[in-house]
C-alpha cells in the first residue's frame, strides 16, 4: 500500500498542468519508485519487509531525490524545450521525496524501517514518521489519492466545460 499517495499527488498536478497527459504527471510522481524497483531488480537496493531494514539510498534519499528530479526536469527540457513542463515534471519527481519525509519511517508497513537516507547509507536520516501508525498511514495513502482524484476530475470537467463553450 505504500506509494499510491504519490498518483495522487500526479492526478492533483493537472490543475497546475491542463496540457500534460496525466499518466506524465503520475509517472514524474512515482519516478522514484520505479527507479526503486529498476534497482531492486537489478540487486542493488533491497525492498523492506516485516524482518528487514531497507536499503534504497539510490533511490530513496534526500540527496538522490534532488538528483533525480534535476535530470527529469533536465531530460524534460530538452525534449519539450519547455520550462514550464520541465519545471512541474522535477517537482512533482521531488514531491516523492517529500511526502516520503513526512511519512517515514513507515512502521506501519515495515516495522524495520529507518526513516529516509540524507545521502547514500542511514547514519543520518530524514523523517517524520506520520505513518508510524497504520490508521494514520492508511488515511493519509487513500486521503491523497481520493484529494488528488477529486481535483483531477474537477479540474477536468472545467477543461471540458471551456471547450464547449
Amino acid at each position: 500500500m505504500p506509494a499510491i499517495a504519490h498518483i495522487g499527488v500526479g492526478l492533483a498536478a493537472k490543475k497546475i498542468a491542463p496540457d500534460i497527459n496525466v499518466w506524465i504527471l503520475i509517472l514524474a510522481a512515482e519516478f522514484i519508485e520505479i527507479v526503486f524497483f529498476i534497482l531492486y531488480f537489478a540487486g542493488i537496493e533491497i525492498m523492506p519487509t516485516n524482518d528487514l531494514a531497507p536499503f534504497t539510498p539510490y533511490s530513496h534519499s534526500l540527496f538522490m531525490g534532488i538528483v533525480w528530479s534535476t535530470l527529469v526536469s533536465v531530460i524534460t527540457y530538452i525534449i519539450s524545450r519547455n520550462n514550464r513542463t520541465s519545471i512541474i515534471l522535477g517537482i512533482l519527481v521531488f514531491s516523492h521525496t517529500i511526502l516520503d519525509i513526512i511519512a517515514s519511517p513507515k512502521l506501519a508497513f515495515y516495522p524495520k524501517d529507518l526513516a529516509l537516507p540524507i545521502f547514500f547509507d542511514y547514519s543520518k536520516s530524514v523523517g517524520l514518521g506520520l505513518w508510524s501508525s497504520s490508521t494514520v498511514a492508511a488515511l493519509g495513502e487513500f486521503g491523497i489519492v481520493i484529494l488528488g482524484l477529486g481535483i483531477y476530475i474537477h479540474t477536468r470537467l472545467k477543461i471540458k466545460s471551456k471547450t464547449t463553450l
